[in-house]
This record gives structure tokens, C-alpha cells and sequence, in this order.
């Protein structure tokens, strides 16, 4: 029996850099739709890149029916007004992903899976992530010495699906470039416990020609990705549309905002959203000095969208090997299978470790001394020390209030004495038109009254303001 092929279906430039990581390990053969139809076998496999266009649905179909195993390689983010909000006469199938046409869809992460399991597609999602990022190593670049923050604002491969979104996407690029435009240099002294400023340099890099409209120099010559990784290693913040780009740049640890005016959900958070023009000098400030609680968010919602921990390109390996022996098994099992009789079981790789980012207390509370402490024995004494000063002040607490009830007893009884008891409510009634008087004081000319408290009030506890 011949080895069964695996296509990669889709012309060479559409294709190529998604087929690359997976040409050294397996052989595979990128073909058009209508050249896979015609020269797929039943076992072979197929990976499609997209379902979005008639030319790969019917082609889709075509291969089930023939007993070919299909394979939809996800390997981008999922995107609202991508699903929901096209135009009514769109090329693009309005229906995609719902439900998915190919027997298995390698998602890029859980939240992704979980999605699709919604719309549908239970039992056919598996956890892969993005093959193509394997190669980058997910390190932050290290801070340069100048004094230049760079921001690189980019936008989605399709800014916009309809022209009220691109003119949404427009809009807020042109705010962006007029904040840049008026401030030259990002002061920090409200920020940063000594004066320093940073002069602000936008890198651009635009989809749809909004660069013409908006007068910029462009930084986009490549769309497959490698540019971009060389792009990221520049800057020191990314603003970005809804795109895959923006897990490119929160894995490398870039603090990363979403542009986005479309208050519309959201399948993806980034660490920042700017979705209005006034957002946008608060926003930059925080991105030139982002917090430890923002950038553990941002690491949170990394670990959700995109599988990290495993390589990427091992799982979309051992899943593409499995299919075919699962295929090969089946159509060993019956020489003459009916038309679309592959099946395949609804987990075939086994889920990938997730780690969360670590919740580091001396990270996000670095004013608190205590989390500075490394030596648990050390900790454990100021602890014991602690809880032993508690005590001694409850117990300090209690005498005290005990020592003020029996002051208010002796003024009780004071208060009876028929000498005493008038010139202590005399005393009183003295000191509540002053305080009266202080009150008019203050109304007339704003100043605050100090009021001396009266000790010899039965009725008021000085230890809580409340009456008795």
C-alpha cells in the first residue's frame, strides 16, 4: 500500500510560510483546491489554511465524501465583526466555522477551542497554537539606554469587514496621529518619582492603504510574519487592532493595547483597550511605565488565547500522523467505504500543561516590605512576633474600655450630685452654643470649627462617635 500524501491546500503565496515549519518533518505537498480534488486519495490528507471562500468549502467537501481526511490549521485570532458583521453580499461564506466543514480544526489555544465548541464544533477542536512562532524565542528584548519610546500602531491583515468599520478604524488612527503629532515628548514626572520625559517616536505599519490617508510613512512590506517579528524587536509598545499580531507582541512581553472604536465583544483582551480619543494619553503613559498588575493581566490573557507551553509544531505533527493512521485503519478495515465514513475520535492529542503566569505578591506589591522576605524561618518569626502584638493590644483595648465605662459611671453620678450635677449641665449647655455658633461660623465664611468634645456627655461614646 502507497504511503498516504498530505496536501497543504492553497496557492504557494497564500500558503507557503503556514506549510514551512512542517516541511522538515513531513511530506507535504501544497497544491490548488481543484489539483488536491483531483489527485487526493481516500487516507490521503488535506490542511486548509481557510474555510472562508467557496473555492476551499467545496473543496472540503469533495474530499470527505471522497474518504480524505481534512484538516482546518487555524492561524489567527477569532474576531467579532469577522463572524458576525459583514456585509450582506460579502464573497466570504457568513456562515464560517459554523460549523466547522473539515473532520478536525487545530485551534491556536483553549479560548479558542471553547468557542468553536460553542458554535458547534464539539469534538472537533484540538489544541495546537501557532507552528509558525516555534522559531521566535518568547523573550522580552531588553530596554535600550535612549531616550526614545517607540510605538509601534499597526492594524489587522482586513482593517475593517463593512465601511461603517473602516471608517471606525480610521478615525482612531487619526486620533492617534494627531496625540503624536502634538506631543513629541511623553512627560513622565506625574508618573515617575523623578522628572524624565521620553521623546515618542509611532512606527507605522497599516493595512487597506490608511497610510496614504493618513499622510504616514508605512513599515509594512511582508504579511507572513517575519517582518513583523523583526518590527517587534524594535519597539517598546504596541497598539494594534484586533489582530494575531497582538499575541505576537504580548508573548514577547510588549506592553500591548487594543485600538478599538467598534464597542463591539471581544474574543481577545490585550492588557490596555483604547476606544476612544480621551483614552489615548492615559493609555501611552501606562504603556511607557505599565504596572505589574497590568502586565500580569496581559500575561493571563495570553495563556487563554494561545497554546505556549508545547511546541506547536510537534503537536500539529502528532496530530496530522494520527489522523492518517486513524484514516489508514478505517479504510483498511473497509475496502469499500461509503462516501464521507471517516470519523475520528473527539480527543486525539492529549492536552497540552497549561501555566499560568505566576502570581508573584513581591512583583504586585512591591510597597509592602514583607513580600521581600526569602527566608521562610525569618517569616515565620515576624509572624509569631506579630500575632504576639496583636494580643498584647486587644488585651491593652479591652482595659481601656473598661477604665471608660467607669469613667462614665463617676460622671453619671456626678450629674446627680445636687451641687455638682447643675454646674456640669450648665457646662454642657455652654459648650453646645459653641458649638452652634461654630457651625453658623463656618457656614458664613467656609472655615472648618474645631469642637472641643465634651467628655462629661453620657450619652456619646468617644471611642466611636455613636450615641448610646
Amino acid at each position: 500500500m502507497n504511503k498516504p500524501s498530505v496536501y497543504f491546500v492553497g496557492e504557494p503565496t497564500e500558503v507557503s510560510h503556514h506549510a514551512a515549519p512542517l516541511q522538515d518533518r513531513l511530506k507535504i505537498a501544497i497544491a490548488s483546491p481543484s489539483d488536491v480534488v483531483r489527485q487526493a486519495n481516500p487516507g490521503d490528507l488535506a490542511i486548509f489554511y481557510s474555510e472562508h471562500f467557496d473555492r476551499f468549502r467545496d473543496c472540503c467537501t469533495k474530499l470527505k465524501r471522497n474518504n480524505v481526511a481534512t484538516l482546518y490549521l487555524i492561524d489567527g485570532i477569532l474576531e467579532w465583526r469577522n463572524a458576525w458583521d459583514n456585509l450582506p453580499d460579502e464573497v466570504a461564506c457568513p456562515y464560517t466555522m459554523r460549523p466547522i466543514l473539515a473532520h478536525k480544526a487545530a485551534c491556536i489555544g483553549n479560548s479558542q477551542a471553547h468557542i468553536l465548541n460553542q458554535w458547534g464544533n464539539s469534538g472537533k477542536t484540538e489544541v495546537v497554537g501557532i507552528p509558525r512562532l516555534d522559531s521566535i524565542p518568547a523573550q522580552p528584548t531588553p530596554p535600550r539606554a535612549d531616550r526614545e519610546f517607540r510605538i509601534l500602531v499597526m492594524t489587522a491583515k482586513t482593517p475593517g469587514f463593512t465601511p461603517t468599520q473602516i471608517k471606525a478604524v480610521r478615525q482612531s488612527l487619526q486620533d492617534l496621529k494627531q496625540w503624536a503629532d502634538n506631543n513629541a515628548q511623553l512627560n513622565l514626572t506625574d508618573q515617575s518619582p523623578t522628572s524624565e520625559s521620553l521623546d515618542v517616536k509611532i512606527v507605522w505599519r497599516l493595512t487597506g492603504g490608511l497610510e496614504d490617508e493618513l499622510g504616514v510613512t508605512n513599515n509594512l512590506n511582508d504579511l507572513t510574519g517575519t517582518e513583523l517579528n523583526q518590527t517587534l524587536a524594535q519597539v517598546d509598545a504596541v497598539i494594534t487592532t484586533a489582530s494575531t499580531g497582538m499575541l505576537e507582541s504580548m508573548r514577547l512581553g510588549i506592553p500591548t493595547a487594543l485600538l478599538d472604536y467598534h464597542n463591539c465583544p471581544r474574543y481577545v483582551n490585550a492588557g490596555w483597550t483604547i476606544s476612544a480619543s480621551n483614552h489615548i494619553p492615559s493609555i501611552v503613559a501606562q504603556l511607557a511605565q505599565p504596572t505589574p498588575e497590568h502586565l500580569f493581566y496581559q500575561q493571563t490573557q495570553l495563556c487563554d488565547a494561545l497554546q505556549n507551553t508545547a511546541n506547536a509544531t510537534d503537536r500539529l505533527v502528532d496530530l496530522v500522523e494520527q489522523m492518517l493512521s486513524i484514516a489508514g485503519q478505517q479504510i483498511t478495515a473497509s475496502p469499500s467505504p461509503d462516501e464521507n465514513s471517516l470519523s475520528f475520535p473527539e480527543a486525539i492529542l492529549k492536552p497540552a500543561e497549561t501555566l499560568s503566569p505566576l502570581f508573584s505578591h513581591q512583583q504586585l506589591f512591591p510597597d509592602a516590605a514583607e513580600f521581600e522576605q526569602k527566608q521562610l524561618i525569618e517569616v515565620q518569626a515576624q509572624l509569631a512576633h506579630s500575632r504576639r502584638e496583636i494580643s498584647h493590644l486587644q488585651s491593652k483595648q479591652t482595659q481601656l474600655r473598661a477604665e471608660l465605662d467607669e469613667a462614665h459611671q463617676i460622671f453619671k453620678q456626678i450629674e446627680k450630685h445636687p451641687i455638682a450635677g447643675p454646674i456640669v449641665r450648665v457646662r454642657q449647655k455652654m459648650l453646645g452654643l459653641m458649638e452652634k455658633m461654630g457651625k453658623r461660623k463656618n457656614k458664613l465664611d467656609g472655615s472648618s470649627p474645631i469642637i472641643e468634645p465634651n467628655p462629661l456627655n453620657s450619652n456619646v461614646d468617644p471611642t466611636t462617635n455613636n450615641t448610646n
